[in-house]
């Protein structure tokens, strides 16, 4: 991936003057809510200078200080909390976790969204690895509980298993073997647990998933475990208040940077930024699919490690990469929520129709789940399941709606299977089109 280094620069105390008195407000204003880079600038008509490299020299002057250091050994990294910052952390932790406190999806909606999103993040945190395996073939793994078949499917298999293993210790403090027994289990089974059980031993390379090209160059192997320790104290020290997805987000970029396996760094990276999160009260994190988001926004997920690389450490390309991701997740599951919420009063509307019209309750009820599951099926035991009822009282109440030409009888297979007849139309013709 081809991405220019920015020049190094020195503070410009003249233009530290001018933007203390107001000069460029505007200017800083917007480079701070895009978070520009170095490249970003020559594209750029509304910038003070005609000069690249006189506004770039203006926008590191400001951001240089305006930095608080954060120094993992020898490596020191760099970031502020702007105020566009402070409004999206401000704006998603109001508008968007409190809106879904406000207005939850309830209990059954909720849970099954949650199993969707543990199966959804599992699948795509693997694929941003490689795994090779489709959605939907990693899905009904999952849900079937057949074994794997081969190493994506493995891959798959490991990140649930791990993502369900972090809420174990959301209580705890981080430690060297919390987070080498999660990086053992996101391993196990694949090409990659021959590394597990320790940090590398051994320098590695991290290549650009697109052209190949080396992309990092970790610290060295001996560095590791010292780097580790740090990281941990850093995770695990209260003392200085850091906005939790600031600093989920600088564990996401050290994990991969300090690169302390030889494979399954990423994987591990953001299982950790999991962990943090619900640590600290976001509870909700749980129902979202970061890696999906990644896996739809990958050149952007990479290009927020070279920048930050690039840019003397400056950690705020990532922590901007990662608030602009968790907006995303949370405003689909928000729209989940709003279809759900929309699709539930649709349903009771057209179950108190058919009423109406005759049916029981458990009969209008099934209809209706029907009308908006068109593509799916119900046996007799799920539905004398479903409504406790003996499966004589089944059997008459699913006769009676093959009777009334609502559902079809599937005699093909075993156990029979009864699904909506001719699709949505038979419904609004029974109901007259009152619906």
């Amino acid at each position: 991936m081809k991405l220019e280094k920015p020049p190094l620069i020195k503070i410009n105390l003249e233009y530290l003057q001018r933007i203390w008195e107001g000069e460029f407000s505007d200017f800083i204003d917007r480079a701070d809510e895009r978070y520009y880079y170095w490249g970003d600038l020559k594209y750029r008509k509304d910038t003070p200078f005609s000069s690249t490299i006189e506004n770039w020299i203006l926008l590191k002057t400001y951001r240089k200080s305006q930095y608080e250091s954060i120094q993992f050994g020898n490596y020191k990294f760099n970031y502020f909390t702007s105020e566009h910052f402070l409004e999206s952390l401000h704006d998603f932790d109001l508008k968007l976790i409190d809106n879904l406190k406000k207005n939850p999806m309830g209990i059954t909606n909720g849970m099954a969204f949650f199993k969707n999103s543990l199966l959804e993040e599992a699948v795509a945190s693997s694929q941003v690895e490689g795994a090779a395996t489709t959605t939907e073939v990693a899905r009904e793994m999952l849900k079937s509980n057949r074994s794997p078949r081969n190493e994506s499917e493995q891959m798959i298999f490991n990140n649930l298993r791990a993502i369900e293993y972090i809420n174990e210790f959301k209580d705890s403090e981080i430690s060297f073997k919390i987070i080498i027994e999660l990086h053992q289990i996101m391993t196990a089974n694949t090409s990659a647990e021959k590394y597990s059980g320790d940090f590398r031993k051994g320098d590695v390379f991290v290549t650009d998933h697109i052209d190949g090209e080396i992309a990092h160059i970790p610290p060295d192997w001996k560095e590791v475990e010292s780097l580790m320790e740090e990281l941990c104290r850093f995770i695990n020290n209260e003392d200085k208040f850091i906005h939790p997805i600031v600093k989920a987000s600088v564990i996401h970029f050290m994990v991969a940077y300090i690169h302390p396996f030889k494979d399954g760094n990423g994987r591990t990276a953001r299982a950790l930024f999991y962990w943090y999160l619900i640590k600290k009260g976001y509870a909700l994190i749980r129902n979202i699919s970061i890696s999906r988001v990644i896996l739809e926004s990958r050149t952007q997920y990479d290009k927020a490690f070279l920048k930050t690389e690039y840019d003397e450490n400056d950690l705020n390309y990532f922590i901007h990469y990662s608030i602009k991701n968790l907006r995303v997740a949370f405003e689909k599951l928000i729209n989940y929520r709003d279809k759900k919420l929309e699709e539930q009063k649709q349903m009771s509307l057209i179950s108190n129709n058919l009423i109406e019209k005759g049916l029981n309750t458990r009969q209008a009820d099934l209809i209706s789940y029907l009308y908006f599951k068109d593509k799916k099926t119900v046996t007799l035991n799920f539905y004398s399941e479903k409504y406790d009822i003996v499966r004589q009282t089944a059997s008459k109440d699913l006769s009676e709606l093959v009777k009334l030409n609502l559902i079809k009888e599937d005699k093909s297979t075993k156990p029979f299977k009864y699904n909506l007849l001719n699709s949505k139309s038979v419904v609004k013709e029974f109901l007259e089109e009152d619906i």
